[in-house]
């Protein structure tokens, strides 16, 4: 599959930060995520080209909104603390507008977040629910994992 059309650019994490293949699985979620700070999406992804960092996303998005992709969608990013969900999931690392308090994000940063789970949805041919639980095809990294992420 490769990367959505939307991308501007390509910062390819490091073979050790993500799993080849997703073990059978169909993508049939999405997880998006926060990345607690104020980056572009390049900033964001160089950060999965350290080798021991031991996690990855499929895209970053930049508090400017532009769209980075870092794990081609064949592969298994490590985002969620779940190995059943990454394997599901297009995993999205959004960058913050500020640090702290609510942890909000950009108008452009969401309007990124938006058009890209569009893409994602159509091309996979799924729709985004939102249960509350891990088998909507909407997840939050608090559904795996002991963490107040995202917000």
């Amino acid at each position: 599959m490769g990367f959505s059309s939307l991308i501007k650019s390509q910062v390819l994490a490091s073979a050790s930060n993500y799993t080849n293949g997703r073990k059978g699985y169909k993508v049939c979620k999405i997880t998006p995520h926060h990345m607690a700070g104020v980056l572009s999406g390049e900033q964001c992804a160089r950060l999965f080209q350290n080798p021991n960092r031991q996690a990855s996303a499929n895209y970053c998005i930049g508090n400017d909104g532009g769209i980075v992709g870092c794990v081609d969608e064949n592969n298994r990013a490590w985002t969620s603390s779940s190995s059943s969900n990454d394997c599901q999931a297009i995993t999205i690392e959004v960058s913050n507008s500020s640090v702290g308090g609510d942890y909000p994000i950009s108008a452009a940063a969401w309007n990124s977040l938006v058009n890209l789970c569009v893409d994602i949805c159509k091309r996979y041919g799924f729709r985004l629910t939102y249960d509350g639980t891990a088998n909507g095809s909407l997840t939050r990294h608090n559904m795996f994992a002991n963490t107040s992420c995202p917000r």
